[in-house]
């Protein structure tokens, strides 16, 4: 009788084939990219042009980088995996097929392809913004590639890599200290059987690579939130009020709303993945994965509003120092005789139509509408994280 091993939420096939030649480097461009700007000068090995490990190792399978994503998420790392792995374990191959159509699995899967992905999304959303935020910088096309330089960098992302590969790890195995299981072992109170022992590997070495689609969408996150901090620290040329209320800093904005939204819907599939799960967790379980999630929620906050924050303080200045070039002028039409001439008119409706454009001026690069719907996405993930946990526990 074959000995049943602890359910593990990420187990998955052995792609390393698929995964040795973007670490060696060989891989270029995908030769149809997606549709995005294309900066006139010579793309770098770092910068925003260039992919990440990520969008390499589904670039490596040779197929349109959307289906890609659908047959590394639901196919090799879902349904067939879980059969195989499934069947392993308890040699029924009906009871394999149920567990890969469960909802957990197939939320699991979303997820998986989600992840890979959205460092795709995320630096295609960079790659549009480089229509505008060059002509802002001193250096044009060349400061913005060195502004967000970093973001295809293969050794952060792989330090990247194993940091949240050990944290998961962590996160999921927090359980031992209550007293519960592993996530992984190695033919634990029964019988050697080399069928076990290769299957426990192979769920170590596949958990090591789905982690790659999952750190690299904090990753990109992470190094594109740090360019745009480049990006607002740096002595732009900014455009005049009367020409943009936002100042010509709208599309830093809409890409920091961008990203913010793919990271928290990686959140959220990442919760519901967990949600599903048919097993009830115990509390080292919610200390574990719980405290790797609010982690990541206070990271996305942080990186959302810590690059714009410079910005914000510059526009409210511009718009302070616009309204004080401006009240002169104000003072004067009303302190003057009411019996204007046709001239007089003119510079009262000019002075006018000047107060109205610095009473337009944004004090952020982005509608402070979206930012309430994404505020919202933001609590709710985070009031639904803590419902579960306070249920959970007061039901322990």
């Amino acid at each position: 009788m074959r000995t049943s091993r602890p359910s593990n939420p990420f187990r998955y096939l052995d792609s390393t084939k698929a995964l040795w030649p973007f670490l060696r480097g060989s891989l270029v461009e995908n030769p149809r990219p997606a549709r995005a700007a294309r900066l006139p000068a010579v793309p770098t090995a770092d910068g925003p042009d260039s992919l990440t490990l990520a969008e390499r190792f589904i670039v490596a399978f040779r197929l349109p980088y959307g289906l890609g994503c659908i047959l590394v998420g639901f196919g090799l790392f879902g349904i067939l995996n879980t059969v195989l792995s499934k069947d392993v374990e308890t040699g029924d191959l009906t009871q394999a097929v149920v567990a890969a159509l469960s909802l957990q699995n197939l939320a699991t899967s979303v997820l998986f392809a989600y992840s890979f992905y959205a460092p795709r999304y995320m630096r295609t959303k960079l790659l549009e913004a480089g229509r505008s935020l060059p002509a802002l910088l001193p250096e044009k096309e060349g400061g913005f590639r060195t502004t967000f330089r970093g973001v295809s960098s293969i050794r952060p992302q792989v330090a990247t890599w194993i940091v949240f590969l050990a944290a998961l790890l962590l996160a999921f195995n927090v359980a031992i200290a209550f007293g519960g299981s592993s996530t992984f072992r190695f033919n634990a109170g029964g019988p050697f059987s080399i069928l076990e022992f290769l299957a426990t590997i192979v769920d170590i070495v596949s958990l090591a690579v789905v982690t790659l689609a999952l750190s690299s969408v904090v990753w990109t996150y992470w190094s594109i939130s740090k360019g745009m901090r480049r990006f607002s620290e740096a002595p732009l040329e900014l455009r005049p009020y009367y020409e943009d209320p936002f100042l010509g800093l709208k599309p830093v904005g809409s890409l920091a709303l961008s990203l913010a939204s793919v990271y928290f819907g990686f959140i959220a599939l990442f919760l519901l993945a967990l949600l599903t799960s048919p097993s009830t967790p115990m509390i080292g379980d919610l200390v574990g994965v719980g405290g790797f999630l609010f982690a990541l929620i206070f990271l996305g906050v942080l990186l959302f509003f810590l690059p714009l924050a410079k910005l914000h303080r510059r526009m409210m200045a511009e718009k302070k120092g616009a309204r004080a070039a401006l009240n002169p002028q104000l003072r004067m039409l009303f302190q003057e005789s009411p019996n204007r001439s046709s001239d007089d008119v003119g510079h009262f409706l000019r002075v006018d139509l000047m107060d109205r454009k610095v009473a337009a001026m944004a004090l952020w690069p982005y509608d402070v509408g979206i930012l309430g719907r994404l505020s919202v996405i933001a609590v709710s993930v985070t009031a639904i994280l803590i419902s579960r946990i306070l249920a959970l526990f007061f039901h322990i």
